[in-house]
């Protein structure tokens, strides 16, 4: 996935997808397409680290960064 991408659900009308590059957008409504978008979220989800443990990594790659060293 390129750019920023925000899955639209709503109760009585068909799910959407806004995609977001840096110089367009786009709403995409083939539900073909917006399951895609939605298995793609799924199984980035499913691979993310939990929040905290994602914060935690940040901030040590932050001090990291502050003090000079770098990564692997």
């Amino acid at each position: 996935m390129m750019g920023m991408i925000t899955i639209m659900t709503f109760p009585d009308a068909p799910a959407l997808v806004y995609t977001e590059g840096p110089h367009s957008g786009d709403t995409i409504d083939d539900p073909g397409l917006v399951a895609d978008y939605r298995r793609s979220y799924e199984l980035l989800r499913a691979a993310a680290m939990p929040p905290k443990a994602s914060l935690a990594m940040i901030q040590d790659a932050a001090e990291d960064y502050r003090n000079g060293k770098q990564p692997d």
